[in-house]
């Protein structure tokens, strides 16, 4: 048996808690709470099975009843023993002041397992120092490279039941990359994680066809393909498409852009979430924080989406994501990776806001034929004409110029009248070696 438990979505009285199990059911289950509140979970498992075996269960549990602001330790217990621990913590009913430790989201995306055998993405945010540590964990996709090694879908085509326990073996094996201080089991439990998907996912440029992924070709392996891909990723990481919570006067909304794409390259989401984007942004009442699965300052692919895979602007419904963007009253900042390189971008908005994006990737390059290169943003915003948006001049900001493996922590304040916004980015050593901060970019926000 292995065991896994995981937090998710807070609120300042409550946190989900993602709880899995592998092998054979133990009998009776539990969380406990801090000093000894149980709640039993007996019952209520989501099941996969393959060739009739049940391979692993998983269920969301909801811990209410909870202090604002307070790190809990969740034990979970089968058959009487502690089998897996976590600290849940709660969001905080406002921001801290400058005079105290931060409110911290931990950025990172594209985490390439057989790249990072050691387990040291997992050891270095382990070793973040205490002021540094996440209460929020934005996964913002490629938390698994379901397409890796490459060569197994390029040379054959995956279906069956064969084709699910390939793809569980590797969600298996990143979720349970573990040990004392390593493995990404750690950055799982680093904060109370949210997710955004991105195309490995599902599989390089997925839903669209690739060159590199037989089952993309034909329409009947491709749906099956996705269909159980997205059932994993629904098992494991995110069941609903979006999320939102708020700290104080800031607002979140985590936006997944990637599982409901359509093949014709019209929409990003289905229509009323991306108008519920537009209310998101029309609702702010202070800055707001918006994390997608790729980055929203692109240029569009052209031709190169055919080979490689397609950006946020290469869909129509980018236009309307712009355009909600574009009228916000209140600072926004993206959350961002997909594209294996850190940086930071910040435009005025025409109607006078900033918008600020943050990209952090890779967490572990999946393979370095790809090469590691930086790219400055394009020049404006959006960086080819939207009928109802105006171009706005686009600026590269802080020197942070990251190629390495790494990921980012981003620090916000209350400084008054205003938020303050940190931003460091981690590269990630060798297990046992210093971790060491690269760059940094403070800002306020309003």
């Amino acid at each position: 048996m292995a065991y896994l438990l995981v937090p998710l979505e807070p609120s300042p009285t409550s946190i989900r808690m993602w709880v899995g199990m592998i092998g054979e059911s133990p009998g009776s289950v539990a969380l406990a709470i801090g000093d000894g509140t149980h709640r039993d979970i007996t019952s209520g498992w989501t099941e996969m099975r393959i060739r009739g075996e049940v391979q692993v269960r998983a269920q969301r549990v909801e811990v209410s009843g909870l202090e604002p602001g307070n790190r809990y330790e969740v034990r979970l217990e089968a058959g009487g023993v502690v089998r897996a621990r976590a600290m849940a913590p709660t969001l905080p009913e406002g921001l801290p002041g400058l005079d105290r430790r931060p409110f911290t989201c931990l950025v990172g995306s594209c985490f390439g397992r057989l790249a990072d055998e050691e387990g040291a993405a997992g050891a270095a945010v382990s070793r973040l120092p205490a002021w540094y540590v996440p209460d929020v964990t934005f996964l913002c996709g490629d938390q698994v490279y379901l397409d890796a090694p490459f060569a197994r879908f390029l040379l054959s085509l995956q279906r069956g039941e064969d084709l699910k326990a390939a793809l569980l073996q590797t969600y298996l094996a990143t979720w349970l990359q573990d040990g004392p201080g390593v493995g990404y089991a750690q950055v799982l439990r680093s904060g109370a994680t949210l997710f955004t998907s991105d195309d490995h996912e599902l599989w390089n440029n997925g839903p669209s066809k690739s060159p590199a992924v037989i089952n993309s070709w034909f329409a009947g392996p491709r749906e099956e393909l996705r269909a159980v891909a997205t059932g994993l990723y629904d098992l494991f990481q995110a069941s609903a498409r979006s999320a939102t919570f708020r700290v104080g006067r800031m607002s979140v909304l985590v936006l997944d852009t990637r599982m409901d794409r359509t093949a014709d390259r019209s929409t990003l989401v289905p229509a009323p979430r991306m108008v519920d984007v537009g209310r998101w942004v029309d609702a702010l009442t202070g800055p707001g924080v918006l994390v997608l699965g790729q980055p929203i300052f692109a240029d569009e692919a052209g031709w190169k989406g055919h080979l490689f895979d397609w950006g946020l602007p290469d869909f129509a419904q980018y236009a309307e994501l712009v355009r909600s963007v574009q009228r916000s009253r209140h600072d926004i900042v993206v959350l961002t990776g997909d594209v294996h390189y850190g940086r930071v971008a910040r435009c005025v908005l025409p109607s006078g806001a900033q918008l600020l994006e943050v990209i952090a990737s890779p967490f572990a390059l999946v393979d370095e034929k790809l090469g590691r290169g930086w790219h400055a943003p394009p020049a404006s915003f959006p960086s080819f004409p939207i009928p109802g948006t105006l171009s706005r001049p686009v600026s590269f900001e802080g020197g942070y110029r990251e190629t390495r493996d790494h990921f980012a922590t981003v620090g916000l304040s209350d400084a008054g009248t205003r938020l303050r916004m940190d931003v460091t980015a981690w590269p990630i050593p060798a297990p046992g070696t210093a971790l060491v901060a690269s760059h940094a970019f403070t800002v306020d926000l309003e």
